[in-house]
């Protein structure tokens, strides 16, 4: 065995192992109590859901319904839409008529304040914002009942500045949703719990978050984050920055991916890894280091045997075990006769790993940009 291949061994053995540590934090973590039944009406305050939308996401009307059944005292939802051709508009009408208890209202407006499309809409959301606190939601999530209950809880130390939830993908029925739901599932949720257990950085997942509105104006409000793509993390940098702490809730958020085509997959990981890599490029440089599949794939190619393919299917068998036994624990709909795909999925993403050190060109749904240090944004070509 040559020195590399022993070099790549190692790195098998570390990604194993912090895979491994990983889900002992995670089933550490959701072993604890959750729930919000101790909390008086006082410790309910008032919030504003912001929805920003663009377009029909798998099954739309579901995940906007799940948001009008919460089991909360006081709140509302505002929808934003940037163009009023958009063909969401008719799904959120139909179920706003169909809650006529509930507060709500859709915001049409094109309004631009900068690169980002999303914060674009959120900046003209705000305004109708009565609550005291806002949650900020993707319109391809869905929550349980009990969702904003638990949230809440967590911002009930005045030291709390922003609340996240733990994302779980869900829907699937197609070969890439499950993919992406189980990358979801057993990589990104449980490495949120892990990376802040290991070395106190808090990651931020843009899918649910919860700020105080005057957190929010203390930033700068979302103007500070007009032209930067990954405004989720900036938001909890801008937070932490202020002295506030970040909470990770055990609470679950649904990302409802259901017919997700190959196209899309391969572009949202590419962004994803070009987000990363313009964070904080040291991190992403040992990133390679977690994917243990890709590793042993590499290894078995180099060796050239059949110990080198025995090795590839023992790495893998071993590592989708530990990512099922992380789906049991977010009670997935992902079955265990699903597992063969998590080698496929690996090896995707670790040859996506190497797209940053080459490209840095972002098309972020149709609009296009070049993603600078701390992913600042230049338009390339904007299709709006």
């Amino acid at each position: 065995m040559t020195n590399i291949s022993i070099i790549i061994l190692i790195f098998i053995f570390f990604g194993l192992f912090y895979h491994i540590t990983s889900y002992l934090i995670f089933k550490h973590e959701f072993g604890k109590p959750n729930n919000a039944s101790n909390n008086t009406r006082a410790d309910y305050p008032f919030i504003s859901i912001l929805k920003p939308v663009k377009g029909l996401d798998d099954q739309l009307g579901k995940n906007l319904k799940s948001f009008f059944e919460l089991d909360y005292p006081h709140y509302e939802i505002i929808f934003g839409v940037q163009s009023s051709n958009d063909p969401a508009i008719a799904i959120i009408n139909n179920i706003v008529n169909c809650y006529p208890g509930i507060k709500s209202r859709l915001v049409v407006n094109d309004n631009k304040i900068g690169l980002n499309p999303k914060i674009n809409n959120l900046y003209n959301m705000l305004p109708y914002a009565k609550g005291e606190v806002l949650l900020i939601s993707d319109s391809n999530t869905r929550v349980e009942a009990n969702f904003l209950k638990i949230m809440i809880k967590e911002m009930n130390n005045p030291k709390v500045g922003l609340v996240t939830a733990t994302i779980r993908g869900k829907g699937a029925t197609n070969t890439i949703s499950l993919m992406e739901n189980m990358h979801l599932g057993s990589f990104l949720a449980t490495n949120v719990f892990a990376v802040a257990k290991l070395s106190g950085i808090k990651i931020v997942v843009g899918k649910a978050i919860l700020i105080p509105k005057s957190v929010l104006e203390k930033v700068g409000g979302f103007k500070t984050f007009k032209d930067y793509l990954a405004e989720d993390h900036f938001m909890g940098v801008k937070v932490k920055e202020l002295g506030y702490e970040i909470k990770n809730s055990r609470v679950f958020v649904d990302n409802i991916n259901e017919k997700l085509g190959i196209d899309k997959f391969l572009n949202r990981h590419t962004r994803w890894a070009k987000i990363r890599y313009q964070i904080r490029k040291s991190t992403y440089l040992l990133e390679i280091l977690s994917n243990p599949i890709f590793n042993s794939f590499v290894l078995a190619v180099l060796l050239h045997n059949n110990s080198g393919i025995l090795q590839f299917i023992l790495v893998s068998s071993f590592k989708s075990l530990i990512d099922y036994l992380s789906l049991r624990i977010t009670q997935t709909d992902i079955k265990l006769y699903q597992l063969p795909i998590i080698p496929m999925k690996d090896l995707i993403l670790g040859f996506l790993w190497f797209v940053p050190f080459m490209n840095s060109t972002v098309n972020w749904r149709n609009n296009y940009f070049k993603i600078q240090k701390n992913t600042l944004l230049e338009p390339i070509l904007l299709k709006m």
